[in-house]
């Protein structure tokens, strides 16, 4: 019952693939067609790899390779880069140890909170702003930490996005997401937030057999 559950949270998650981030992708790789075809058949590679990462079937599983999820997130900002330019800037910063390991984690965990940082912090600011993304090892764990400097948001709108209230719009995948974690690690998302100054999104992941 928990496994069947699991897979359908996943393929709800697959499903929240907005119609408008596909239309305006394509509008985006037809624009580069006539002023950059260099730049066009790059976009078009990072589109197709982010779709296959999205609808992989290893998503149904219960935990996927980090560097599998890592390749999924890397695809999606450089497709809203290349939609955003200058607005949208990001910093990667994982250890040494974290890479020379085989960390697992639930599928479109980090996806999901990243593109939250980006469409709901950096990008409701007219100037952007800085995704920063860091994985750093603590002995028998690893903490993943996705920060921006964007909106922010007030504690009664945190509150209702983790708690039992409202579910519309970004609140809706974090919710998932953090339900996920807990289910698995028995703890879930860290969330550290402020109106105009930006959030900060933290979790644990264990390694795995």
């Amino acid at each position: 019952s928990i496994k069947e559950r699991l897979h359908m949270e996943a393929a709800w998650l697959q499903a929240q693939i907005q119609p408008h981030f596909l239309h305006n992708t394509l509008n985006s790789i037809a624009s580069l067609s006539e002023i950059d075809p260099s730049r066009m058949i790059a976009l078009i590679g990072e589109f197709s790899h982010y779709l296959r990462a999205s609808y992989d079937i290893s998503n149904l599983e219960r935990f996927i390779p980090l560097e599998q999820e890592l390749g999924l997130v890397r695809s999606y900002l450089y497709i809203e880069g290349e939609r955003f330019g200058e607005r949208l800037r990001v910093r990667w910063h994982i250890s040494e140890e974290v890479a020379v390991q085989q960390w697992k984690l639930p599928p479109l965990t980090m996806q999901t909170i990243v593109e939250n940082a980006v469409v709901h912090g950096v990008l409701a600011r007219t100037q952007g702003g800085t995704v920063t993304i860091r994985i750093v090892s603590e002995a028998e764990s690893a903490k993943v930490i996705i920060a921006d400097d964007g909106a922010g948001m007030d504690p009664e709108k945190l509150r209702l996005m983790l708690g039992s209230g409202q579910r519309t719009g970004k609140g809706v995948g974090l919710m998932n997401t953090d339900r996920r974690l807990k289910q698995v690690y028995g703890q879930g998302l860290m969330i550290d937030s402020t109106r105009d100054r930006g959030t900060t999104v933290s979790f644990v992941i264990r390694k795995m057999a």
